[in-house]
């Protein structure tokens, strides 16, 4: 008889995030991929739920930023309590309630999804659209310890099945709920960049460093918390998901972590040097390691779980693409702005795109063409001559991204091609000397090759979306990359992808050119590696023009669409409630769980991965070996 139905009817998830997209509403922010995932999640995840017999309700949880208006939001009755450096204080809880359409098996279906935010003005005061991550480490541990508390309250008070933590930041949460609430309740890890962990130095010894957190430091400190004599909120949250049965994922990559970043970060400094040195035949004199040398990730097991893309970035469906769409923004920014404002710089480009819709498809691909020709327009101001081939670089000037390497082969793949273009969009973060450097870089290249080179360093969501629809290849040379939705982005607006095979951009491989290289040391050899796809591309471009066209049209046809990740995250919440069941057995009799569990017997073999050496449940061992034999 199996253990249980093969599906709860109903489950409430708390998804817990630092950032949480939907900046356009004045109630988000999105720094980077994180606020994507966590905006896009939600709804797709309902869906998938849906498909395998479970209502599912998503709460998103996060702080309260100071720029958001709570006028216009509902405050929550009821306070939440927090300690910091030894002193009391509450925290006020706001919601607000956004609605989308999702598809459901009886048909489109409007859904509810609840966002509750946390606001201590103690805390939180300083924070603006353009600075949510404080600086000083130790400012952001205690931050990061009393909105965790806030949280923690408020999953104790609610009623929910599963808790899924987004990156280090809410990495403290499973510490505030308390080991009753934790012998009953799952809580998952999502990893989206593992070189930011929360790194912070002792103050006073480990243990006072954690007690003016609001955490027991002796009970806690060396067993969680430790890194080389310094605090690690990412190791302690990885512990912690570990020994109460939930799991650790990240977000490229395969649930048996054989690709993608999930692969990367199981591997140490002489695994990444080893792979260096294959692709040269000689020693690297540097390597780039994706987990920062926790060596934790060798031994706990990471789930890859690919981040999808919504449907609303294909170029048949692009808001960008649309003229009502641009119309309207274009109103709303003639309201703020004045009647002068405008959506693009050249006349004839405005008229065009808000004239009519330029959605296309791998059959439409006479739409791109024009596409390209505005692009060409508003950027170097005058009409396409000759057959230029467009390169889009679309991204933030920070070291992983790499785009400094754009700027050093640029010159080079000129005088290759004469007829090559590059259209750059980079931004740099206020205040950042790298970015700043990379910028002058950029700014230089552009006043030297004018009308070959264009930059702008001021970031336009609108002629984002325009470069890529009208580049015929995008750069994307990152240094490292958990995921990479810029090469989704890119392909799925028909621009071939020209990366670095690294992390989660592998996923393009088959509509794209990568390079292999990991010796940070030797940037010469990387440029080098990086030019020679470059002229790889521009060969079939110019030579077999028919062979670039079914490149265009496999990477329209990439398929972005969240549809078997948000299934296994679904799936992974069913497995946490089956793994508290194992957990609450005692863990005695693995072979008597392994038959009890019927047909929820393949799901749960999925997931089930017990660490390594001393992470390791020899129980949990039986188990995997029980399952193994019933395969």
């Amino acid at each position: 008889m199996a253990l249980s139905p093969r599906v709860p009817a109903r489950m409430r998830a708390a998804l817990c995030s630092w950032e949480v997209g939907r900046a356009g509403s004045g109630f988000g922010v999105k720094v980077g991929g994180l606020g994507q995932v966590v905006e896009e999640l939600p709804p797709e995840l309902v869906k998938a739920a849906a498909r395998q017999g479970l209502d599912l309700e998503v709460e998103v949880l996060s702080p309260c930023f100071g720029h958001y208006d709570r006028s216009k939001l509902t405050k929550v009755p009821g306070r939440l309590p927090a300690v910091i450096e030894g002193h009391p204080f509450e925290f006020e809880a706001y919601e607000r309630v956004f609605h989308e359409t999702v598809e459901l098996p009886g048909g489109p279906q409007e859904v509810g999804f609840r966002h509750v935010y946390f606001w201590d003005p103690g805390q939180l005061h300083w924070t603006h659209a353009g600075a949510v991550y404080p600086s000083d480490p130790r400012v952001g541990l205690k931050l990061y310890s009393a909105v965790a508390q806030a949280m923690a309250a408020w999953i104790r008070k609610g009623d929910f099945q599963t808790v899924h933590l987004h990156d280090y930041h809410v990495g403290l949460v499973p510490f505030f709920l308390g080991d009753d609430l934790l012998a009953r309740r799952p809580v998952h890890l999502t990893i989206h960049n593992a070189s930011y962990q929360g790194v912070t130095f002792l103050e006073g010894g480990g243990y006072a460093t954690l007690d003016r957190a609001g955490l027991p430091g002796e009970a806690l400190f060396h067993k969680y918390f430790d890194f080389f004599d310094n605090v690690n909120l990412l190791k302690a949250a990885m512990l912690k998901v570990h020994e109460t049965g939930g799991r650790v994922t990240t977000v490229s990559g395969d649930l048996a972590a054989t690709w993608g970043y999930a692969a990367e970060l199981a591997e140490g400094q002489a695994a990444v040097a080893e792979r260096a040195r294959r692709i040269t035949g000689r020693p690297a004199a540097e390597v780039f390691v994706p987990n920062r040398h926790l060596d934790l990730f060798e031994q706990l097991p990471v789930a890859g779980i690919t981040n999808g893309l919504a449907e609303r970035n294909r170029a048949g469906r692009m808001p960008e693409l649309k003229a009502g769409f641009l119309a309207e923004r274009l109103k709303a920014l003639r309201e703020r702005q004045g009647p002068g404002a405008r959506l693009f710089r050249d006349d004839e480009v405005q008229s065009e795109m808000l004239a009519r819709d330029h959605s296309f498809d791998g059959r439409r691909l006479k739409v791109k063409v024009e596409l390209k020709r505005l692009l060409y327009r508003e950027v170097f101001g005058h009409p396409i001559w000759g057959y230029p081939a467009v390169f889009g670089v679309v991204g933030r000037l920070v070291d992983q991204k790499n785009l400094g390497l754009v700027a050093d082969i640029a010159d080079r793949v000129l005088a290759y091609d004469p007829m090559a273009r590059f259209v750059v969009l980079a931004s740099a973060a206020a205040g950042d000397p790298y970015g700043a450097a990379m910028e002058a870089k950029f700014r230089d290249l552009a006043a030297r090759q004018p009308g070959r080179v264009w930059f702008s360093g001021a970031f336009d969501p609108c002629l984002s979306r325009l470069i890529f629809a009208g580049s015929d290849f995008a750069l994307v040379p990152s240094r490292f990359e958990p995921c990479g939705l810029v090469d989704y982005e890119a392909a799925l607006l028909g621009a071939v992808p020209i990366c670095r095979a690294t992390g989660g951009l592998v996923k393009v491989r088959h509509c794209g050119y990568l390079y292999e290289w990991l010796d940070v040391g030797d940037y010469g050899g990387e440029a080098e590696a990086f030019l020679a796809k470059v002229k790889e591309a521009l060969a079939v471009f110019r030579d077999d023009y028919p062979g670039h066209q079914a490149l265009v049209r496999r990477a329209l046809a990439t398929d972005a669409a969240w549809d078997a990740s948000a299934a296994d995250y679904v799936r992974l919440y069913r497995y946490g409630r089956l793994a508290k069941m194992w957990h609450a057995s005692g863990r005695t009799d693995p072979e008597a769980f392994a038959a009890g569990l019927g047909r929820d017997r393949r799901l749960f073999s999925a997931f089930l991965a017990p660490g390594k050496g001393a992470y390791g449940h020899p129980a949990d061992l039986e188990l995997r070996a029980a399952l193994d034999r019933r395969a």
